[in-house]
Formats: C-alpha cells, sequence, structure tokens
C-alpha cells in the first residue's frame, strides 16, 4: 500500500512586527471608530507577512496535547448545516455536546463553554470591499486569544465571589473549532506548536478594545523556529482543541497555541467556501 500523500503547503499568514515601538508601548485594537477630535489611531498594530510551511497534521508524530498545545478529537453530531444558524440550538445542544467531549479528551473534571463564533468567509475576502461583512471573517494573523491574565478575568467573570476557589485549582482556557462542511480546503485554521515557541522574545500582550471593556490576548512575532501544522480536509466531525491560557503557565507549563488561517494553495473553484464554528471554554480538573 502507497503511503498517505504528503499535503504540507506553504503560504503567508500575518505577525506582528517587531517595531521599537513595542519597546514602550503595548499593541492595541479599537473594535470602534474613535472620534476625529480624540485624534486616537483606530490601532497601532503593524503587521507583516511571512511564508510559512504549515504540515500535514495527519501525518505528524510524536506531537502531545501538554507539549504542543492542541489535538484532535472526533465528535459524531446530529447538528444539521441550516441549524447553526440558531443560536439557542448552537448553544444549548452543540456547546454542550462539544463541552463535554472536550472534558472527556482532557480528562477534566468540568468545563463552561464562554462564547462562540461563527465565521462565514465573505467571496470578496480578504480584499475589502468598504462594506461591512454580515458574518465574521477568517483571522490571517497570528495570535493567542488569551493572556493568563485574561483567562484569570474570564474566570472571575463566570464565577464571582467563587472564582478564588477555581483560580487555586487546576485550569485552562481552550479553543474548540470545526468547519460547518467538509472536506474543508479554503482557508483551514492552522496552530502552532507551542514548544517551538519562544515566548519570552516572540510573544507580548496586546489589548482589544470594545467601547465598554478591555480584552487582552498575545501577539506573536515570526521566528523561523517556529513550526506550524493544519488538518487537510478538515471535516465537521474532526475538532481542532487549541490552548489559549492555563493556570500552571507561570510554572513552567506549555502557554497557548498560536494560531491563525491561511490561504489554501490547494483550493479550487469547486471548493466550498470556508465556514466554521469555534468555541471558547473553561476546562476544570
Amino acid at each position: 500500500m502507497a503511503p498517505p500523500e504528503d499535503l504540507s503547503v506553504k503560504a503567508p499568514i500575518y505577525f506582528l512586527s517587531r517595531n521599537p515601538i513595542y519597546e514602550t508601548t503595548k499593541p492595541y485594537t479599537l473594535r470602534y471608530r474613535p472620534s476625529e477630535a480624540s485624534q486616537i489611531p483606530q490601532t497601532n498594530v503593524e503587521r507583516e507577512l511571512h511564508e510559512l510551511v504549515f504540515h500535514d497534521l495527519r501525518l505528524a508524530h510524536g506531537l502531545e496535547y501538554e507539549t504542543c498545545g492542541f489535538q484532535v478529537v472526533s465528535l459524531e453530531s446530529e447538528m444539521k448545516y441550516e441549524e447553526y444558524d440558531d443560536e439557542e440550538k448552537v448553544e444549548r445542544f452543540h456547546g454542550k455536546e462539544v463541552g463535554e467531549a472536550v472534558r472527556v479528551a482532557l480528562g477534566a473534571r468540568g468545563v463552561d463553554v464562554v462564547d462562540y463564533v461563527i465565521r462565514r468567509r465573505d467571496p470578496s475576502w480578504p480584499i475589502a470591499t468598504g462594506e461591512t461583512y454580515r458574518s465574521q471573517q477568517p483571522a490571517s494573523a497570528a495570535h493567542i486569544d488569551h493572556t493568563y491574565e485574561e483567562g484569570c478575568r474570564i474566570v472571575r467573570d463566570i464565577y464571582g465571589e467563587k472564582a478564588d476557589v477555581v483560580l487555586q485549582g487546576r485550569w485552562q482556557c481552550v479553543n474548540v473549532w470545526h468547519p460547518l462542511q467538509g472536506p474543508l480546503v479554503d482557508w483551514p485554521l492552522a496552530v502552532c506548536d507551542a514548544s517551538t515557541v519562544d515566548f519570552d522574545n516572540d510573544t507580548m500582550a496586546g489589548d482589544v478594545v470594545d467601547r465598554e471593556a478591555v480584552f487582552e490576548n498575545t501577539q506573536v512575532h515570526f521566528n523561523f523556529d517556529q513550526k506550524w501544522y493544519y488538518l487537510p480536509y478538515q471535516l465537521p466531525s474532526e475538532l481542532l482543541i487549541f490552548k489559549n491560557a492555563d493556570s500552571e503557565e507561570k510554572d513552567g507549563s506549555t502557554q497557548g497555541s498560536p494560531h491563525a488561517s491561511f490561504d489554501n494553495p490547494r483550493t479550487t473553484d469547486a471548493d466550498l467556501r470556508r465556514e466554521s464554528v469555534e468555541f471558547r471554554i473553561l476546562v476544570r480538573w
């Protein structure tokens, strides 16, 4: 029997530039348009494109969640494609079954589904038309959704006065991602082996600012040592779990897995446009 085809590909994604400004100023992005009178730029984030090899995750060996920060689990859901338009169905049914799949896969005591986002790539994207997209679009810049401090804030938002008890135990903030239809070729999600990331020199905290709140994420600089993977022809039944924050991070545990979507050179006009759902989940042991 012939060995499986290696579907590794080369493609560019964005990284935070190594601008000296970030030695004294935190990267930020406003999710609203500031007034002209304020003279505040909407963002001070400067990005640069780097071409990477996205390795075929189906052929990878020796990757373990505790060190690389991601893994794939199977879930045969009864969700139908058209039901992803039903917020209540997604939250109460699919979110619950995804959370349980994560709990079992990670051997956890409990999980809390924080929120979710559905992305549907517009035919024009990534070329901006000046019009507002009906759905969120793929994220093409390397990032990690939370810092450790942001993970603590999420715990406090969920548990209020009881948060200290949770924070004293083991917890992680993870994301779970899968396409709504498949096999997926168009703009797949890629994840970086966390053990290949120099977190001290290649990452830094950034702020995402709403009018009512500030959220802290992790911005990522490019480094040739980073090793990236994607799951070719990912199916809706294949859940990609990846870590964003870990209570044991300060004690040497692997930090989160940088991730981003990329324009897959294997995409043809016959392939379905990327549509996906992504859950953010608090995992407790």
